[in-house]
């Protein structure tokens, strides 16, 4: 009898410590979840792990793919254009090279192609780049291997690396800055100079023109956008010279400001300014330019 009174007591300890033990887990799980968001990062961490099963519906998803897309477009156009004129035009100066890296941003060339680049581009070009008895040295040395390339502002950085990518020489380039010239020579007087001689336009013809091309080529006639948003109502004329100089085809820009005009000299890619002309000739009642030349030195006309 003594035997059997104790198996209920026993069983009662048994259920009451159950009762404590699922009681206390459930205030721990109470407590966790609120200090630690634990429901909501399980259901979140499960929701990931779903993604791609899931259907993607709704607006939301819509929205998220539109402007995906559009990010993805904007960016395949920019890369697009920067490789077009890699493959279709070869660089022929430092113009070029910084129209290029305006869109790239940066670029690397390896030891064969940047002593191509070196030969094709003007002398005097390169030799800012490196002294040539310095690049005969290193191409004597296999230590370099390639040459990245950066635009900094106004100057063109290089790296010359070697098979480590450890930068073994650097070199900065300062691109020629914008000369603008007051009162020192008339638009008329420049208009009888060789070079421009019957190839000036009206701004209206050289906007409607510049419109046409390709940002890439934009960027190497004017090479400081911010300049059209200057020039907007105060440029009157364009000269294109008929000649291929060094650095390029000169071009000049009148600006008259209260009956003030001011003539600022910049020089533009060959091959830009080729199909801006290419442009201008197909404009009706527009002046017919022929593409620039290279000419054998001799004395030019000064302003």
């Amino acid at each position: 009898m003594v035997a059997n009174k104790e198996k209920p007591n026993s069983r009662n300890r048994f259920g009451s410590r159950k009762i404590i033990l699922f009681s206390t887990a459930i205030v721990i799980l109470i407590f966790a979840e609120l200090v630690f968001d634990i429901f909501e990062i399980s259901m979140g961490y499960l929701l990931r792990l779903s993604n791609p099963i899931r259907p993607k519906t709704g607006r939301l998803w819509e929205e998220d793919h539109k402007e995906q897309v559009g990010l993805n477009e904007l960016d395949s156009l920019s890369v697009q254009d920067a490789q077009d004129i890699l493959n279709d035009q070869p660089l022929q100066n430092l113009q070029d090279l910084e129209a290029l890296l305006s869109i790239r941003h940066s670029m690397s060339m390896s030891r064969d192609e940047f002593n191509e680049f070196y030969k094709i581009i003007p002398k005097s070009q390169s030799k800012q780049i490196v002294d040539p008895l310095d690049l005969f040295a290193m191409n004597r040395n296999s230590e370099w291997q390639k040459t990245q390339l950066s635009l900094a502002g106004d100057q063109l950085v290089f790296y010359f690396l070697d098979g480590y990518e450890k930068p073994i020489r650097e070199s900065h380039v300062y691109l020629r800055q914008d000369e603008e010239i007051e009162h020192k020579v008339s638009f008329s007087e420049l208009a009888q100079l060789e070079k421009f001689r019957g190839r000036l336009v009206p701004a209206s013809v050289f906007y409607q023109a510049f419109n046409q091309l390709p940002r890439g080529y934009q960027l190497q006639i004017v090479n400081d956008p911010y300049k059209l948003v200057q020039w907007e109502k105060s440029l009157e004329t364009v000269g294109l010279s008929l000649f291929v100089e060094d650095n390029g085809v000169e071009i000049v820009f009148e600006n008259k400001v209260d009956s003030r005009s001011t003539l600022q000299f910049m020089y533009a890619s060959e091959i830009a300014v080729g199909y801006l002309i290419r442009e201008i000739n197909a404009i009706e009642d527009a002046p017919k330019l022929q593409t620039p030349i290279r000419r054998d030195s001799h004395v030019e006309e000064d302003y």
